[in-house]
């Protein structure tokens, strides 16, 4: 069994985090669990991880639900800690209810922990309160887009913030 120590830092004007251990084989819905109870989050709001990489671009969605009309697609529930992060600096994002857009940083910090813990997932350190309320979030930024991007490329790169392209074919689902 191979545990592994998550920091989980919460997008906020004030450093706030807790430090998490998990085992491989739990399921992204055991880790939404625990990152609700380690931040005493109420309620049981809609939630979605996506993948990152070392620059915290938010990338594919693992949703708590499927709520698509189409395929059925994996949720949470189906997809193990072991599968989407499973070496050191390993990183996702998960975002708590989707009309306070509670954003969390995730990051694998070590594998292979040695733990006296019987149950996991368990909070191994805390730093900082979390705030009543969801930080306010400018959702346009300032991101001017025809200057940022240029949409006529033909040179486009099938992955250009290296995710890897198909997840299918790299073990992620």
């Amino acid at each position: 069994m191979t545990i592994t120590k998550l920091r989980i830092i919460l997008e906020a004007e004030e450093d706030v985090f807790r430090d998490i251990e998990i085992k491989d084989d739990q399921t992204l819905l055991e880790l939404h669990k625990g990152i609700k109870e380690a931040f005493e989050m109420e309620g049981e709001e809609m939630a979605s991880f996506y993948l990152s990489n070392d620059d915290w671009f938010q990338g594919s969605e693992i949703p708590l639900m499927d709520i698509s009309e189409e395929e059925a697609a994996e949720t949470m529930a189906d997809i193990t800690v072991g599968q989407v992060i499973p070496q050191k600096g390993n990183k996702m994002i998960f975002v708590y209810d989707f009309l306070s857009l509670w954003t969390f940083y995730v990051e694998v910090v070590e594998t292979d922990v040695i733990s006296v813990n019987s149950e996991f997932p368990a909070v191994v350190f805390s730093y900082g309160q979390r705030p009543e309320e969801a930080p306010e979030k400018d959702l346009l930024g300032e991101l001017d887009i025809d200057s940022e991007f240029d949409f006529d490329d033909e040179d486009e790169d099938d992955d250009p913030y290296g995710f890897g392209g198909d997840y299918s074919s790299n073990g992620y689902w």
